[in-house]
């Protein structure tokens, strides 16, 4: 028995040496085929366990990840863009995503670490057993970063979906997304720790065409007297000829800008809705009376805030104009002071500081020439800011933005409204309740800010948004190239403008056709 025993077991050595020797078994182990087979299950988990010999497992495992990286192709190249921002907007396929990629992550690695056990000599130095375990170590982390940062972001937009759009006071979603027209009441508060109490700096209504995508934007400077209320209406019992103070006529406390403060001040005056803030509530009802339009959501931007949302997107190139621009120069009390310095002329680099400043600069302009600036602050951001420039610096946005944006604009909406900005065909129009307005019913023939015609502001909001679009912009002469040009802008009854650059004459009054809406991206180059 025994020597049978011993006759076997040494068959069964010679067989393994003859196996050897003729390539049929499993292969001699080294440390550079141990870290071969390693980074082989780094580029394709499986892969490392075919180069073993371990058939089964390396094709299970192979295959596995095959089918995933076929899925998801598929899914890219079939889905349609709006299922693919729907679920991107959606926090509940983002959680499936930041667990999917920890989970891809945490098996990946666990496939790398396993092919290098199986396939390491058992008998190392320490010198090789270091180099063996550093180099595991980075190629998992190799795998970890890129899947790392995708649960990250995901976990970050589903944070960030959640605390800003919540949604609620405003239109119902299906309604919503049924609407062939949404107006979005956009604010820009002066909120800061050099401000006394808070005024809306910048007011503006986008009216947005869900079909085209076509934007115009009604801006309303923040000196219009006499602000009407519905009628029926606490505010308009108590002011029934507008938002004024008889005793104070030149009052700056009652002026458009300061009906936000207002409601602050007498919250039982404001509406109950949409919002928990009474001042923007109050602001909300007068500007909706005023225009003719039911405002659907609002968008309340802080614009401290608004300077480190550019410095997170990593700044703005800003046609500063033919004369450098004054940052500073008059205080919060209106006292006319040295500027604190100076954003040069022509086409400069802004940060998110001078970014902010060139929207607010007052000192040797006027309100209407601002209100101009910060229109086309919103065109240099969605000309110049890619989704490759948010994704690059999406932390940053998002803590940005989540400190300085207030919106009842619920998640549902957000497909809908991303993709028409999306598409490549979105076109901003812009409509200005300024001095620059034609008003045949005034007798200077301009809008008066202070007494407006609120008949004749509704009538240019419905001219304005059921007016063809314009035509294609042609590209304009440069007026630095030939001082003998400058760019005019006319406006029609309307209330729509054209911007067009003319070559100047003596007697030339400059005047070009004001039938369409004018082009923001136009009248910003």
């Amino acid at each position: 028995m025994s020597s049978a025993a011993g006759s076997t077991a040494t068959g069964a050595t010679v067989s393994r040496s003859a196996r050897r020797r003729a390539g049929t078994g499993r292969p001699r182990r080294t440390l550079g085929r141990a870290l071969l087979a390693t980074a082989a299950s780094t580029v394709a988990p499986g892969s490392g366990h075919l180069m073993l010999r371990r058939q089964r497992t390396g094709a299970l495992i192979l295959g596995v990840f095959l089918l995933a990286i076929v899925f998801l192709v598929a899914l890219g190249v079939s889905a349609r863009r709006s299922a693919i921002l729907e679920n991107l907007l959606s926090t509940r396929v983002l959680t499936i995503i930041a667990i999917g990629c920890v989970v891809a992550a945490v098996a990946w690695m666990a496939v790398i670490v396993r092919t290098y056990m199986l396939a390491r000599p058992s008998r190392l130095a320490a010198g090789q057993q270091a180099l063996g375990v550093g180099v595991v170590v980075a190629l998992c982390l190799v795998v970890a970063a890129p899947l790392g940062f995708g649960a990250n972001l995901a976990n970050s937009q589903r944070s960030l979906l959640d605390s800003l759009f919540t949604g609620g006071g405003g239109t119902a979603v299906a309604e919503a997304i049924a609407k062939p027209r949404l107006n979005i009441l956009m604010v820009g508060s002066d909120a800061g720790p050099d401000r006394k109490g808070t005024r809306t700096d910048t007011m503006m209504v986008a009216s947005i065409d869900t079909r085209t995508s076509r934007t115009t934007l009604f801006a309303l400077p923040r000196n219009i007297g006499h602000a009407q209320f519905p009628p029926g209406s606490p505010m308009e019992e108590k002011f029934p000829d507008g938002f004024y103070d008889e005793s104070d006529p030149l009052s700056g406390n009652y002026l458009l800008n300061a009906v936000y403060a207002y409601g602050l001040e007498y919250p039982a005056l404001a509406p109950s809705g949409p919002t928990a803030d009474p001042g923007l509530n109050l602001l909300h009802q007068t500007v909706s009376y005023m225009l003719g339009v039911q405002l659907d959501y609002y968008v309340e931007v802080n614009m401290a805030g608004f300077a480190s949302i550019i410095d997170a997107l990593g700044g703005l190139t800003v046609d500063v104009g033919p004369n450098r621009l004054p940052v500073g120069g008059i205080t919060p009390s209106g006292q006319h002071v040295a500027p604190d310095y100076y954003i040069p002329a022509g086409v400069q680099n802004l940060n998110g500081e001078q970014a902010l400043a060139f929207a607010r600069s007052r000192t040797g302009s006027d309100d209407y020439t601002r209100m101009g600036r910060q229109r086309c602050l919103l065109q240099y951001i969605l000309e110049q800011k890619s989704p490759a420039d948010l994704l690059t610096n999406f932390q940053g946005v998002a803590k940005a933005t989540t400190n300085s944006v207030a919106t009842n604009l619920p998640q549902q909406v957000l497909p809908q409204l991303v993709s028409l900005a999306g598409n490549g065909n979105l076109s901003l129009e812009s409509v200005s309740f300024d001095p620059n307005l034609p008003d045949p019913n005034e007798d200077d023939g301009k809008f008066n800010t202070l007494w407006p015609d609120f008949e004749y502001m509704r009538e240019v909001v419905q001219n304005s948004i059921n007016k063809p679009p314009p035509p294609a912009a042609s590209a304009a002469p440069n007026p630095a190239a030939d001082p003998s040009t400058a760019p005019t802008t006319t406006k029609g009854r309307s209330g729509s403008t054209t911007t067009t650059t003319t070559k100047a004459a003596p007697d030339s009054s400059g005047s070009s056709d004001a039938s369409q809406p004018q082009s923001l991206a136009a009248s910003c180059n």
